[in-house]
């Protein structure tokens, strides 16, 4: 019989330094004794990292007077949960020593690595440690691990929650997690200390996330597609929330809108075959919302005007309306920060991912099963139903590119729309599809969206500007007037173009 290796799940939270003496206060009512210790840990890898390249942390961590060795694979990691083999035993001093490793574990080290092995940084943090008793009984060792993670004179600090799971169900951590996230303003991390050592030792800066195609296969069933693609787009929003709250790069802001627009274009896209509660619906609205204002904003000043400022025969009085404009903008940008943390994104991003390792959508609110019917629909594969939502939500763009000259504003918008959401639906299957039709069809869209975009945001910055009045100065009405042009352009040729192009591609599916 094949002995199972050891499986270490827990559940990561970032926690804001300054919540730190909170959460410890917290935990005081409980009737659980803290351990606190001071942990130095020293991480081993080729010159070359190619343990990390391959998923494996390899550390020896001294506790005290006592060393630990201990070996951890990449494993699953998805919403701050993470499940991953772990191989720690005992060691007599703050070397490896490989003859200790049962043979599992030396199988993710060759022969020919293990000679080259040479540490490579530390972690140094005091971690404070409660066992508690969680839902049905669940046994959860929660650590909050405060420091920072070294290579060479590089740091970085550390300021992170643990919940490891020793006895029963994953579900038990994210009962306390939510608990915590909405009290803490907490976020779910999934990035391990490791992997944030090997990336300072390279000196890799933290940097907005784009989405990246998903690996669907035609042998998935509806259910499996949901969930693989409405986890993609949560891991995206979740690594752009930290830069969105505490970063002047306005990309954060612009990746994380991407990810909750792809989510809803999911959602909306399986709506009747996997149904997100209303409560979750209304909190992503909620967060949609508070982003939708600081985007606008960051158009208008970094790229809609600076493309104008060199038409304008006066620079010293654009510069005096765009100090007025700017003023504006971080404004804005501070009231989206203020009203992100009121929404606790944490704590929805905590029950999102509940719900997807519960498979919510097998049951309502009430906590009756859906429909057979429904359910019939979640099981059927994915491949077959993809064709039939894709011809779906290809017709109303026909209908409107062929009246496109005859469109008022607010039915070229409502196009727009349609194309943004035919566009991610495309992408959400590109893997299911091959060929050069379905290149082209793809490549049709983004023009198409990119240049009805531009006429949005021309229409937007128009409002923001009419908005603001004559604190913007002089440059405003000649901004107002370039831009009304604009719009009457792009409505009788790029867009005009893009459109046509679109009625002459043909369906890939």
């Amino acid at each position: 019989m094949t002995t199972p290796h050891p499986m270490e799940i827990e559940l990561k939270l970032a926690l804001p330094p300054q919540q730190a003496a909170a959460f410890v206060k917290r935990m005081a009512r409980r009737r659980s004794a803290p351990v606190e210790q001071d942990l130095v840990t020293r991480y081993f890898d080729t010159p070359d990292f190619a343990l990390s390249a391959q998923g494996v942390a390899l550390r020896v961590r001294r506790a005290g007077r006592r060393w630990l060795q201990t070996l951890k694979t990449e494993g699953e990691r998805q919403g701050g949960l993470s499940r991953r083999a772990e191989f720690e035993m005992p060691v007599h001093r703050g070397g490896l020593d490989w003859s200790r490793f049962p043979p599992e574990a030396l199988a993710y080290v060759p022969d020919a690595l293990r000679e080259h092995v040479v540490p490579v940084f530390e972690t140094r943090f005091h971690r404070t440690a409660w066992l508690l008793v969680g839902k049905g009984g669940a046994q959860i060792e929660v650590a909050l691990d405060v420091g920072a993670v070294v290579a060479g004179e590089r740091s970085q600090p550390i300021c992170e929650i643990e919940l490891e799971l020793k006895s029963g169900q994953p579900d038990a951590l994210f009962a306390l997690a939510l608990d915590w996230a909405a009290a803490f303003d907490c976020l779910p991390f999934d990035v391990s200390k490791a992997e944030r050592g090997v990336r300072l030792a390279h000196g890799i800066e933290a940097a907005p996330v784009k989405s990246v195609p998903l690996e669907l296969d035609d042998g998935m069933g509806v259910e499996e597609g949901f969930a693989a693609i409405v986890q993609a787009c949560l891991t995206q929003l979740q690594v752009n929330l930290p830069g969105v709250l505490a970063s002047d790069d306005i990309e954060y802001v612009h990746q994380a809108r991407v990810a909750l627009r792809r989510l809803r274009a999911a959602l909306r896209l399986f709506r009747n075959a996997c149904g997100l509660p209303p409560e979750l619906q209304d909190n992503l609205r909620a967060l949609a919302a508070a982003l939708g204002p600081a985007r606008d904003w960051d158009v208008l000043c970094g790229e809609t005007l600076p493309a104008i400022a060199s038409y304008y025969p006066d620079a010293e009085s654009w510069q005096q309306g765009m100090a007025t404009l700017e003023a504006r903008r971080i404004a804005v940008r501070t009231a989206m920060q203020d009203a992100l943390v009121q929404a606790h994104p944490g704590a929805w991003l905590l029950a999102m991912q509940r719900w997807l390792l519960r498979h919510g959508w097998h049951s309502h609110p009430e906590g009756q099963a859906v429909p057979a019917a429904q359910r019939f629909v979640q099981l059927a594969p994915l491949d077959a139903w993809v064709r039939r939502a894709l011809q779906k939500g290809h017709r109303p763009i026909v209908r409107g590119a062929r009246d496109f000259a005859t469109l008022a504003p607010a039915r070229r918008h409502v196009l727009r729309i349609a194309i943004k959401r035919q566009r991610y639906a495309a992408e959400f299957f590109q893997t299911l599809f091959e060929g050069k039709r379905q290149a082209r069809y793809l490549a049709v869209l983004r023009d198409a969206q990119d240049s009805l975009g531009r006429a949005n945001d021309a229409h937007i910055a128009s409002g923001l500007l009419t908005a603001a009045g004559r604190e913007a100065g002089s440059m405003r009405d000649f901004v107002l007037g370039w831009l009304a042009a604009k719009q009457a352009d792009a409505a009788d040729g790029e867009c005009a173009e893009s459109i046509l192009a679109f009625l002459k591609s043909k369906p890939y599916w």
